[in-house]
Parts: C-alpha cells; structure tokens; sequence
C-alpha cells in the first residue's frame, strides 16, 4: 500500500515538472562534410592529406575497377539543437547522433570507415529572438570527437522575460579536426591490416609445415614434437591478435584467415594426439620399429631399437624376448638364457609373450642338452656340468617346458663322473709326488662335489681312501715331532703334536700307532702338574676365578690322556680343590663382617632402611656358602632388633609415595597405621620423631593432599583444626572454588555444634569468630549463618 502511494507520488511530481518546462525550440538537421586534399589549409588540413595518401596508396574500390585517383570521404551526422523554457531559466542543447563516414575508398579490401572520423571539432553556436536578433553567442573549442554522440551545447540561462520571445539556435558550420592522433588511428588500422596478411601467409606455411610432422618417425620424434610445440605457439600468438573480431572477418576475409585458422587448429589437434601418444608410448614405438627391421632381414639393426625400448621401460617383456631370441640366434646362450628366465620369472607378460618366451627357452634348453653332451665327449666336463645346470635351472623355474629329466640327469651323471675321476686322479698324481698339502686340498674338493652331485654319483671310496692316506701321513708326522719334543722335555709342545695326532686318529680310519696313548700320558702328566701348581697359587693370591678355570681343565685333562687314577695328579689336584673352598670362605666371612659393621653404622644413624638391606646382604652370603658354616645369628638378631622402626620408616616412604602419585586415600590410610605403630612399639626409642599429620600436611608442597587432609579433619569432627590448615591452605593460592564444600560442611557442623552449647551470642558475630573474619572462609560464614536461620526455625 506505501509502495503504491509512494509511485502515485512520483508520478504527480514528474507531471508537474513537464507541465513547468516548455519546448520553445527543437530543430533535428542532417549535415555532411567532404573531407578531401588541399595544398593549404591549417594542421589539421595537413594531417588530412596525409591520411588520404596513405589511403591512396591500399585504395581498392568497393565495387572493383581501378580505384579514384585521389580518395575523398564525408563525415555525415544528424544535429539536435533545442530551447527549453523552465520558467525563469533557458536549457540550451546542441547534440550530434547517428555519426559516420561514407566512402567508396577501403584499405587493401577493408573498411576504414572507423577510423577516418575527426579528433575533435570547434562550433559557434547563437541564440536569437523572434526577430532573429543575437542574444548570445557560444564559441566552442576543442570538443572530443565521438562516433556514439557529441554534446556540443549544454548550458542553462536565466530568462526574466514574460512574453514569448520565439527563441531560436543557430549552429554555425562545424570545424572538423584532425590531430596526430588521427593519423597514428589510420596508421595503427594499416598496420593491422598488413598484420592480417602477414598471419595469413605464415598460417599457409603451417598448413604445408604440419606435413612434415610425423609421430611414426621415432628416431626424430623429440625434434616434431619441438616443431609441433612451436606452431602451436604462433598459432596462439596470432590467435589473440584476435584479427576477426578487429577487422570484421565474418563480413570480409579476403585471405580465407579465419577459415585457415580451423584447418590448421585442426590438423595440429591430429598431430599432438599422435605425437603425444607416439612419446607416452615409446617402449611400444621402438619395439614396432625394430620388429619392422626384424621383418626386413636386418636383425643387427633392429637390436639396438629393442634396447632403445628398454631404456624407455626397463620392464618391457617384448623387448627382453627379442633381444633374447637375437642372442640366440647370434650364439650367445648364457646372454639369452638370462634375458628369457628374467621376462618368464621376472616379469608380467601377456599370454602371447608368455607362449613365445616358452617356445624360445624350450629350444635354449635343447641347446644346453645337446652342447653338454658334446662337452663330455671332448671331455670338458666342467662347461658340460655347466651346461647341463643351465639346462636344469630353466627346468626348475619354468613350468610347462617339457624336459627329458631322466636325460639330463644321464648326462650330468657322465659329466660328474668324469669330473670327480679327474679330481682324484690329480690328487693321487700329487700324494705320489709327496705334495701332501695339494694332495689334502684335492681330496676335500673331490669329497665336496661328491655331496653336491651325490644325487647322480655313488660313494666317494676313492676319494676317501686318498683323505686317509694324506691324514695318515699327517698323523705319523705329528707322533714324530712329539718324540722329538718329548725326548728334548718340551712336555707343553710335545703335548700339542700329540694331541693333533690324537684328533686325526678319532676323525680318520687308517691304522692307529699303539704307542701313541703311552706317549701322550708321559707329556701330559708333567703339564698337567704345572697347571695344577699354577691354579694352587692363584687361589693363594685370591684369584679364585682362574683357579676354577685351572681345576676344571685339570679334570678334562685326566680324563683326555688317562690320568684320573694317577696318585700324584690326584694328590695335586685335591690340594688345589681345598685352598680353593678355604679361600672361598674366608671371602665369604670377610663380605658377611663388611656388610654385618656396615648395618651397624647405618641403625646408628637412624638408617634403618639402609641397614635392613645391608643385614639382609649378610644373610645371603651366609646362604650361598653354606660350606662355610658362617656364624649368621649375629645378622638375624640385628636385623630382628630394628624391625619397628624399618617398618615405620617404610610406612613413611609409602605415604610419600602416595602423595606424589596422588592417590591421597591410601596415604591417609597409612599415616593412620603409622601413627598406631609408632604408639605400640614405641618407636621412639630409636631416636626417631614423629611427625603429625596436621604438621605433614602443612609442609607439604602437594595442596590437593593438604585439601584431603583438611575434609579428613572435618569428617572427623575436628573443625578448629580443619580451619587453621583450611586457612594455611588458601594462603598458598588454592583456588577457593575447590573448598566451597568442605568450607560448607564445616560452616554446617559449627551451627550444629552451637546450637547444642546453646550459645546465644549473635549469630554473625559467632561466624566471625569462627572465620576470624577471613573474607577467604566466606562460604564458610554464609553456611554457617544459613543453618542457624534452619535450625532456628526448627
């Protein structure tokens, strides 16, 4: 409804306006001006000639034919001139509209109608009376040109007048101006027209140039993807130049531009579709190509394409398989053998592939059988095992071959027999030649590849006899030197070659020298006499630990060399075995007496923690050494004597514990027993104080344990002393929200507690005294005063 009333309103106000202006004048002119060359005039005259000669020199008429001589054009305009009288003031307006250039004359084909207008204009323009009379005169300068419209007049005068004077507007011809800025509009559209042809004639060039882009050509497929990128660029470039939309190419493109712009944006689309497919895919472009190669009987040539691809995609199975099958074909087996077992184990192939890599190691597999055999027969038996292990390995990792298994294992048979033979041949050549190291050599080498062929070789017989034979050897030698030894009294080196000999006799079965086990026993009763004085001292010396050492190797040496039932190294030994057991326990009596006087030092200075463990030391060592029969009474019964006070001092430890964990229940649970147990064993009487719980929890730095203790104290009906240590509390910072609580339950049982005394005193004084007028313990005071009120009521 307001809406309405308010366009009602507006709309009055407008009629009332128009109803107070009148039009006294309104006069709508064409007019013309023919802009041609003139050898004088002004500047603007000049810059006008020359854009006429510069429109001469691209003149084509419109209609064909040879074209004016010199090229002239009219600037055409319609002019409003108008007289409004509002009353007291006169609006005066002159305007230009529907403005334009008409000309026969283009530049090379196109219009230049759009910028042959003028930069600017002068005007005189005149007001009469009825009777044509000059009432005023507007000379007007330097007014900008527009192609929109151009408001030359715009003025309001006053009019005090009452009669009508049948005013009038009289425009004066117009001055038309050309400036420099013309001439540098017409040269800017001459140069987009040249442009226009220049782009024209490189777009031509492109649509032979793109020709030349091939994507099958892989070897210079980098250099047409360079020049693809590169047309791609000048198409852009001219693109934006944006020649339709400035030069009008819907109405006129005598170039076939924009026409040839699609075809080559086209044809560029093709060509970085194949190119980009071409470079994305160059594993699969090399192979194609050297498959071609392979087609046209150059095998050599297409090779290195087939390693191009790789280079590419190092997983290329087709590319393996070629270069597989060339080797092949050239007589590198080893080389294709690797390269098939990598793409069939290695690799993920597509069926095809897979049945043409089968193929290809089915007949490298043939190869390995048939050039093993002929290994054999030229007795080269180790490339044969060789060739014949390839063969095997191809059996192994790869399904579906179809190997002759009983063959292969045939001929690796003749091939290891062969091999083993020559290796005890040359061991047996060497042993005759008293080259008994080489010998040795030889016979565990014809031994271990007995075991590794022991699936298609029988028992090493020869080979083992020849070991014994070298070992035998070796075994006289070391009985030999140990005589020597033996009779020079050498005992220890005599012992050594002995004992070599002795290892040789347990591994080895030739025959045994019978004076050998009397001949050991003569050098090993001396040594092992030595070692037994040796191990007596050091446990004199208290070095225990090698004497255990020394003792116990004496007992695997009367075992080794027969010596367990000799008097003289029983004696010795028994003599050792005592001094160690006596130095043992004097040991253990000195640690039991330093941890004993150690206990002591520590209960007189209250340490009675301490000290328990130290007694508690003490009776271990007399545990462990139960041999020694340590006198422990004294341990057990100072250990016994303060057991009061090591149990109050772990009650203490405990509640520290408790504290710093928080788990303050606990804590005051213990202080409790601790308390008890102070009182029944009068724990005083070792000198240590008891600290109250009140006092503990006024010290401590934990003040959620000061605030359990303070409900503790309130729960136990304490109030006063719950109060003080309330108080002590919130002097620390407690935040006092935490104790609205207890301060209320407190508050509570001191109303309670009055009214029972039947104290009479007012009671906010009485909450005052209570609080000792903290403004900390306000809570306190308020549930005090408020269960007064309710027990008054009551």
């Amino acid at each position: 409804m307001i809406r309405a009333i308010l366009s009602a309103f507006m709309l009055l106000v407008t009629l009332a306006v128009q109803a107070q202006t009148q039009l006294v004048f309104d006069e709508t002119t064409p007019e013309a001006y023919l802009i041609k060359y003139s050898t004088t005039g002004n500047s603007s005259q000049q810059h006008i000639n020359t854009i006429l000669n510069l429109l001469r020199e691209g003149d084509v008429g419109k209609r064909g034919g040879r074209p004016a001589r010199t090229p002239q054009f009219t600037v055409k305009m319609e002019q409003q001139a108008r007289i409004a009288d509002t009353g007291n003031a006169l609006q005066l307006t002159v305007k230009l509209s529907k403005i334009g250039v008409e000309s026969d004359v283009t530049y090379k084909g196109f219009g230049v109608e759009d910028v042959l207008l003028p930069e600017k204009l002068n005007a005189e323009v005149k007001l009469l009376d009825g009777k044509k009379k000059e009432l005023n005169a507007f000379n007007l300068t330097n007014i900008s040109f527009n192609k929109e419209g151009v408001v030359v007049l715009d003025v309001t005068m006053p009019d005090t007048t009452t009669a009508n004077q049948n005013y009038s507007l009289v425009v004066e011809p117009k001055e038309l101006i050309y400036t420099s800025e013309s001439v540098n509009r017409f040269k800017r559209h001459q140069e987009l027209v040249q442009n226009y042809y220049t782009a024209e004639a490189t777009i031509s060039r492109a649509l032979q140039d793109i020709n030349r882009i091939q994507p099958e050509d892989v070897d210079r497929i980098s250099l047409h993807d360079r020049n693809l990128e590169q047309m791609e660029d000048m198409y852009e470039r001219i693109k934006d130049e944006n020649y339709k939309d400035k030069l009008n190419l819907r109405q006129y493109d005598p170039q076939h531009l924009t026409q040839k712009m699609a075809d080559l944006n086209r044809l560029m689309k093709e060509r970085r579709r194949a190119v980009d497919y071409a470079l994305s895919t160059m594993d699969l472009q090399f192979f194609n190509k050297g498959m071609s190669l392979v087609t046209s009987g150059q095998g050599n040539v297409a090779q290195s394409y087939f390693i191009k691809s790789l280079e590419v995609n190092p997983k290329f199975a087709p590319s393996h398989l070629q270069l597989a099958r060339l080797d092949f074909v050239n007589g590198y087996l080893n080389e294709a053998t690797a390269r098939t077992l990598d793409v069939l184990t290695g690799m993920r192939i597509d069926p095809e592939t897979r049945q043409m890599a089968q193929v290809l190691a089915h007949d490298i597999y043939t190869s390995h059988i048939n050039r093993g055999h002929s290994l054999v027969n030229n007795r080269d038996y180790n490339a044969a095992l060789q060739a014949f292990g390839t063969a095997r390995e191809l059996c192994d990792k790869v399904g579906g071959l179809g190997c002759n298994m009983p063959a292969l294992r045939e001929g690796e048979g003749r091939a290891a027999t062969g091999m083993y033979h020559n290796i005890v041949a040359e061991g047996k050549r060497e042993f005759s030649r008293n080259n008994i190291a080489q010998a040795d050599k030889l016979a565990e080498e014809a031994l271990r590849f007995q075991s590794d062929y022991r699936d298609v070789l029988p028992q090493p017989t020869e080979a083992i006899e020849l070991q014994n034979q070298v070992k035998y050897t070796y075994y006289v030698e070391h009985i030999d030197k140990g005589k020597s030894y033996l009779n020079s009294k050498n005992y220890s080196a005599a012992l050594s070659q002995f004992d070599a000999a002795l290892d040789l006799q347990e591994k080895y079965t030739f025959k045994k020298v019978n004076e050998l086990g009397t001949l050991v026993q003569k050098a090993a009763k001396p040594v092992l006499l030595a070692e037994l004085q040796t191990g007596y001292q050091q446990a004199m010396n208290n070095q225990l630990t090698d004497a255990r050492a020394l003792a116990s190797k004496a007992i695997a040496m009367q075992g080794r060399y027969g010596l367990a039932q000799d008097k003289e190294v029983v004696g010795k030994y028994n003599l050792l075995r005592d001094r160690i057991v006596t130095q043992e326990c004097q040991n253990a009596q000195n640690a039991y007496d330093d941890h004993l006087q150690q206990a002591k030092e520590l209960a007189r200075n209250k340490q009675f923690l301490a000290a328990d463990k130290a007694y508690t030391a003490a009776l271990k060592v007399a545990g462990d050494n139960t041999v020694c029969q340590l006198a422990d009474f004294t341990a057990k019964d100072g250990r016994e004597a303060i057991l009061p006070a090591v149990r109050y001092q772990q009650m203490l430890e405990d509640i520290n514990r408790f504290v710093a964990s928080s788990r303050y229940t606990e804590a005051l649970q213990t202080y409790n027993q601790a308390e008890k147990h102070y009182k029944a064993y009068e724990v005083n009487r070792f000198g240590l104080d008891y600290i109250s719980l009140y006092n503990y929890a006024k010290e401590t730095t934990k003040l959620p344990f000061t605030a359990e203790v303070v409900q503790y104290y309130a729960s136990q009906g304490e109030e006063e002393v719950a109060i003080n240590l309330l108080t002590i509390l919130l002097q620390k910072d407690y935040k006092n929200r935490k104790t609205k609580k207890v301060q209320e339950q407190l508050g509570k049982q001191l109303a309670s507690q009055d009214v029972q005394l039947g104290l009479k005193e007012d009671v906010e004084a009485l909450a005052m005294k209570h609080t000792n007028n903290n403004r900390d313990l306000e809570k306190l005071k308020k549930a005090y005063e408020k269960e007064r009120k309710r027990l008054a009521k009551g």
